[in-house]
């Protein structure tokens, strides 16, 4: 048996030795006899993913990061098999040379090894129980790049110790906690609290944008007082895909979002520090499966890998957009009433601690209203929040409080009933556009229609809901966009104490306090080029 073919086997029996999220397992035959070799294969691996090099992010005020390491064979040892895993100073220096890196070593005073490092295989198996390795931030130097190579002491008879599979990399980086930002090139001051008597909710697209521009948009209030804004952050996108084999809904991570995950410490932490709650937006992904249309089965296994995905990467919740859902193809199951709230009441028992909220738009969530339809389950009483998805650049501002009825709406062309079970407080009812900045009709308008509901007492709640995309200062259409948007036709209105309307005077009346953009950021106003928000910039795609 060749190396290649030695190690692929061992890399399968690996597979079934460290699991698989979705617990399925495949049937294979029996590995080639190896009787008649005088050594037996083996490998030093992780106890969380078959790579032999992993990133591993450390966080000021976390505890020591916990990895899982062990030893397997490629087939059963005939006695037990003791070898001992060590930090390598040479292995790092090794790499460094051989790569022309510049990292640094990690240092071995804060490499503890469960049982000092040691590792047996009993006779008749063919892995040892994974032992755990506790790595202290102590003394680490921020944004400074750390290689821990750990390897083992001495090689067994009767073992090929192939050089590769007898080593585990460990890029290591630390990180402090963010409390500055920037407003301006020339000032710096403290991170201001989320602005009071709101709950403003944004989104994110990563494939253009990180998410830590949720956290440099705020507002300004009388012309000098700044705060932070993003209560909830959405991050967009992962839709519902489908495997025609398995019959299987699969949540489905596009690689830009993958990718912000992966590295959270950088993109995500910051924001859940200053009470954000950061949540995965899920949509339906155009494969004729979605929300709607699953069975008992898949809505269970779908369950199973949002609940992994959310608490794998530390996720605050998850937020529900049933916007393209393609129901009706070929070969797909029709949509009915009862698979949704059975897939919301499923989340809501698989993450009781989470933030579930979803958006209230067409035939997906019409009939919320009436329990009987919904098979007896009271969608209001399993989610958080949920406000409508009406909104367009094109179109004006709707506005919709919704009724028993189904009946007119003042402020919007679109009609809906309320979620049965859910507290009007928590249903918001403004879904604000990005406008073009090239339109100041329709903003004009747009305030005026917030000022004119507000007034009228039709505000029930504080939820104020930016369904667009943010963006940052981009050029054409979209110049200062969100800036207009935020100073020109939503804080200033949507507020209590903001502006109102006169109905007699038929004009604005003024507040007692003035709502504002206000940039915590400086870069947003920069070129694209100098915009650190991007989550793709030269010369480094993803720095």
């Amino acid at each position: 048996m060749n190396n290649s073919l030695k190690y692929f086997a061992l890399s399968m029996l690996l597979a079934t030795m460290t699991g698989c999220t979705e617990d399925i397992t495949q049937a294979v035959g029996p590995l080639p006899d190896e009787t008649s070799m005088n050594n037996v294969g083996s490998q030093l691996y992780s106890g969380k993913t078959f790579s032999n090099m992993i990133t591993i992010n450390m966080y000021e005020d976390d505890g020591p990061a916990i990895e899982k390491i062990g030893y397997a064979l490629t087939k059963p040892a005939t006695t037990a098999v003791t070898v001992k895993a060590i930090p390598s100073p040479a292995l790092v220096a090794e790499y460094n040379r051989d790569h022309n890196t510049k990292m640094e070593e990690f240092p071995i005073d804060n490499v503890t090894l469960e049982d000092n490092g040691s590792l047996t295989v009993p006779a008749g198996k063919m892995a040892s129980e994974n032992i755990s390795m506790n790595l202290s931030a102590e003394g680490l130097e921020p944004d400074t790049p750390y290689l821990l190579a750990i390897t083992l002491t001495q090689n067994t008879t009767g073992i090929e110790a192939q050089a590769s599979k007898q080593v585990i990399y460990y890029r290591i980086s630390f990180r402090i906690k963010t409390t500055t930002c920037q407003p301006s090139e020339w000032e710096t001051i403290e991170i201001p609290p989320l602005l009071p008597n709101l709950t403003s909710v944004f989104y994110v697209n990563t494939e253009t944008y990180q998410p830590s521009i949720a956290a440099a948009w705020g507002a300004t209030v009388n012309f000098s007082q700044l705060y932070s804004l993003g209560n909830i952050v959405n991050l967009k996108r992962s839709t519902i895909g489908y495997n025609a084999a398995s019959q299987r809904a699969l949540l489905e991570l596009g690689s830009d979002i993958s990718y912000v995950l992966e590295h959270r410490d950088k993109y995500i932490r910051h924001l859940q520090e200053y009470e954000r709650k950061v949540c995965l937006c899920i949509e339906n992904g155009g494969k004729g499966i979605g929300f709607c249309n699953m069975n008992d089965t898949q809505i269970a296994d779908f369950v199973r890998q949002v609940k992994d995905v959310i608490e794998r990467y530390y996720l605050d919740g998850v937020n529900l957009w049933d916007e393209d859902s393609k129901y009706g193809k070929a070969g797909m199951p029709e949509m009915n009433t009862t698979s949704y709230p059975k897939l919301i009441k499923a989340l809501r028992e698989a993450l009781p601690d989470k933030v579930l909220t979803l958006v209230d738009k067409g035939d997906a969530t019409e009939y919320f209203y009436d329990v009987n339809k919904c098979g007896g389950i009271e969608v209001g009483h399993y989610i958080d929040y949920a406000w409508h998805g009406y909104f367009s650049q094109t179109e004006d501002l709707q506005i919709i409080n919704p009724n028993p009825e189904g009946s007119a709406q003042a402020y919007s062309k679109y009609t809906r009933k309320p979620i049965a079970g859910l507290d009007e407080t928590h249903y918001g009812s403004v879904n604000v556009p990005r406008y073009s900045a090239n339109n100041p009709n329709i903003r004009q308008l747009a305030a005026k229609t917030m000022a004119q509901w507000k007034s009228s007492g039709n505000k029930k709640s504080n939820i104020l809901v930016f369904g667009s995309d943010l963006i940052g200062n981009e050029y054409g259409d979209n110049e200062n966009a969100v800036k207009i948007m935020l100073n020109d036709y939503t804080l200033l209105q949507f507020m209590d104490d903001g502006d109102g309307w006169d109905f007699n005077m038929n004009d604005f009346t003024w507040g007692e306090i003035y709502y504002a953009a206000g940039m915590l950021h400086y870069s947003l106003g920069n070129s694209l080029d100098h915009n650190i928000c991007l989550l793709y910039t030269s010369p480094s795609p993803r720095d």
